[in-house]
């Protein structure tokens, strides 16, 4: 997928001819009727201009009753023709099918990334798909290295049917804008609020989806694609638990991380371009400093909430240098302070509280399940992020640590 919309060509759905039409009826009426103004103006501003009239052929015409009326009725008619195409075009937009006789998916908008969420099929297994659009890598001149890839992160809907999108987006997210241009479709996914609209493709094939709100950083890149097939390709799928049509895709830690949006703000490694920290390490000097100052109560460890100022000065640069520096080395005698909670390791007392050396499972689990507070900005939960895929998450960062 390219940096650029795509798809305003395309008539793909059941509502391209009725709004093609009435854009281009607004379009070549608004031309109309600024000719209508413009020519004359121009044409008379040259007919009667100051070197080809004397003063004592300059007239007083008080008023002309046809032109009159010609310029208040036309205007009107015009008016009126947008209402009527601008009304009944909208009211198929917002006229939702039934439920019933349609396929309902959820759709979530987060930074930066669409999820899509299906009804429960048959056997009761419902598909969750969706994910990150991979950024290209490019060199210090910008030159595509390696392309972009779309991952699961497309929505798979039958041709010929009626599909209903209920819009959400996280409370402590910010809006973003579901757009299709080959559906001529564009809804706000709103945070607190569930929004809908509904398409129907009549086309087979791959139509890009984008983000129309400007949502942060990575807003360009928030991409996704509707995929349109046969309903019995799609049935087939729909009644299965492969993760998508084209096959299930294998989970990793590293796949995990890029579709739920985590290698848009870590690396692995550190990166200068990423507003998160390395995942390498678990903690930078300054982020130490910040949690022993301001104390932390977010994961709610059986421990409890560790209290502010637990150390100070010279003992707690100590400690920050200590432990950002993945407790190698000579142990500070200042670490006391932590090694009650944390143990002598660092490593959270069996899950008792948090790690402090590595991204262990329980201390993911604890992370995806309530978000996190930092010093760079806040961290969304991901609730249905499974024990399975945090496991794989947490071996992986184990073998790059």
């Amino acid at each position: 997928m390219s940096n650029k919309l795509e798809g305003f060509s395309s008539s793909a759905s059941s509502f391209n001819a009725d709004m093609d039409f009435a854009f281009w009826l607004h379009v070549w009426i608004s031309v109309a009727l600024f000719l209508s103004v413009v020519v004359p103006m121009f044409y008379f501003a040259w007919k009667y201009r100051a070197d080809k009239v004397k003063n004592e052929d300059v007239g007083n015409l008080t008023h002309h009753t046809g032109l009159e009326l010609t310029w208040t009725i036309v205007p009107i008619i015009a008016v009126m023709i947008f209402f009527y195409y601008g009304n009944t075009t909208m009211q198929m937009f917002r006229t939702m099918p039934a439920e019933s006789q349609s396929i309902v998916i959820n759709v979530e908008g987060s930074k930066w990334k669409w999820k899509y969420e299906y009804p429960a099929n048959a056997s009761g297994y419902v598909h969750k798909i969706g994910g990150v659009f991979k950024k290209p890598v490019m060199d210090e001149n910008g030159k595509v290295i390696e392309p972009g890839t779309m991952g699961i992160s497309a929505l798979y809907v039958p041709v010929n049917t009626n599909i209903i999108l209920k819009m959400s987006a996280p409370l402590d997210d910010v809006i973003h804008s579901y757009y299709i241009p080959a559906f001529r479709m564009k809804e706000d996914v709103v945070p607190g609020r569930t929004t809908k609209q509904w398409f129907n493709a009549n086309q087979v094939g791959e139509y890009d989806v984008e983000c129309a709100e400007y949502c942060g950083t990575l807003h360009s890149y928030m991409y996704s694609k509707v995929v349109v097939m046969e309903k019995d390709e799609y049935n087939a799928w729909f009644n299965s638990t492969q993760e998508t049509p084209k096959g299930n895709f294998a989970k990793t830690g590293d796949s995990l991380l890029r579709d739920n949006g985590c290698k848009q703000c870590h690396a692995i490694e550190k990166d200068t371009r990423l507003i998160g920290p390395s995942l390498k390490t678990r903690f930078s000097k300054e982020q130490v400093l910040d949690v022993i100052k301001n104390g932390q109560d977010q994961f709610g460890y059986p421990m409890g909430a560790m209290p502010a100022g637990l150390a100070l000065g010279k003992d707690a640069e100590e400690i920050a240098a200590y432990v950002a520096g993945g407790m190698k080395g000579q142990q500070p005698a200042s670490f006391s302070a932590c090694s009650s909670c944390h143990g002598e390791d660092g490593k959270g007392m069996g899950g008792m509280s948090p790690n402090l050396v590595g991204y262990d499972a329980t201390l993911l689990s604890q992370v995806f399940k309530h978000g996190k507070e930092g010093t760079i900005g806040r961290m969304p939960a991901y609730p249905d992020m499974t024990e399975e895929d945090i496991s794989l998450i947490a071996e992986y960062l184990d073998k790059n640590k």
